[in-house]
């Protein structure tokens, strides 16, 4: 089942990062196909080197081990002839690294098949920052760098596996800017009328789908809209909850859900680790509450969808919140 939790990176490269695979979305700016080699004026790679096209495939040979540097060193291994990858743009990215001191490949985004959606802001790390300035769209991009550049003070406790004094060298394939999804109006709940929203229908006491007769599809930047069906009288949900909870979820006018737990076991998580339209949803809704929420797409599965929800949809859920940690 696609449960509504925001996807869940396999590695973290650097802890504000939070860049989640995704399905390619279309561009202005598309990839370069080359072979690339490691090989540069400056050599900082002649250790390593690199075959496959840009967005499709990475190979790396590894020749030598690469001894610790004394600073991150980034060396454009193919140009790519898109757009400069600007301020703010989602970049659809394929990384890989690979420990240097070992001479280990250790993480690739071609053997999950899908690339990194990388928001290129200020809450980018330093080794990041370096990848993405004056890059273009489909370049392949290597950076020369340390486990404690890019981890901090966890390098000693990462996701990869490498040591804390182990050299990483990171590439990133830029493929193309992502599409966004329209901006909402706000970020606020909009407690709505139950006339504005599709009917639960519901088999043995169990919600099964939406009736969505004689309701207009919302606009793209319609804000979260909230129906309470049933006030509880527990405790107010907090944004930093875990909560226990039994959802139906659809897109609109759909003839069945795309996900649902009513028949099966309650999903319980973090509130912080589900799409952002629950967190703003839920947030203040009394425990034993069953609540009908309206997300817009960007802050649900945004223009690039998830599974069988496609890009751009507008989702409903109907939630039972059935107890908060």
């Amino acid at each position: 089942m696609n449960r509504p939790v925001a996807a869940v990176c396999a590695v973290l490269l650097v802890p504000a990062l939070a860049a989640c695979g995704g399905t390619e979305s279309g561009s202005d700016s598309q990839a370069t196909t080359s072979e690339s080699s490691a090989a540069s004026t400056t050599g900082e790679l002649a250790e390593v080197s690199f075959t496959g096209d840009v967005g499709e495939s990475l190979t790396a040979t590894w020749n030598s081990k690469i001894e610790e540097p004394e600073s991150t060193t980034v060396t454009t291994l193919v140009k790519g002839t898109g757009d400069a990858v600007a301020d703010g743009d989602t970049v659809s990215t394929y990384l890989w690294v690979g420990n240097g001191s070992t001479k280990k490949d250790v993480y690739s985004d071609y053997d999950h098949g899908a690339p990194e959606a990388i928001a290129n802001g200020d809450q980018l790390g330093d080794v990041f920052g370096q990848l993405f300035s004056g890059a273009t769209y489909g370049s392949r991009v290597a950076a020369v760098t340390t486990a404690s550049e890019v981890f901090g003070a966890s390098a000693g406790d990462n996701q990869l596996g490498v040591g804390a004094k182990d050299t990483l060298v990171i590439v990133a394939d830029l493929v193309e800017k992502q599409e966004e999804s329209p901006t909402p109006t706000d970020d606020a709940a909009h407690d709505a009328s139950p006339d504005t929203q599709p009917s639960v229908v519901e088999e043995g006491g169990k919600p099964t789908g939406l009736d969505f007769s004689g309701i207009d599809e919302p606009a793209l930047d319609t804000p979260v809209q909230r129906v309470v069906i049933d006030e509880g009288t527990g405790a107010a949900v907090k944004e930093s909850d875990t909560v226990e909870v039994n959802y139906l979820g659809s897109t609109y006018d759909a003839k069945q859900p795309f996900d649902e737990s009513f028949s099966g076991q309650p999903l319980t998580s973090p509130l912080s680790g589900l799409i952002q339209g629950w967190t703003i949803g839920l947030t203040g809704v009394k425990v034993g509450s069953r609540v009908l929420l309206q997300i817009p797409p960007a802050y649900g599965y945004g223009a690039q969808g998830s599974g069988t929800i496609p890009g751009n949809a507008t989702l409903w859920f109907v939630i039972d919140v059935l107890a908060v940690q």
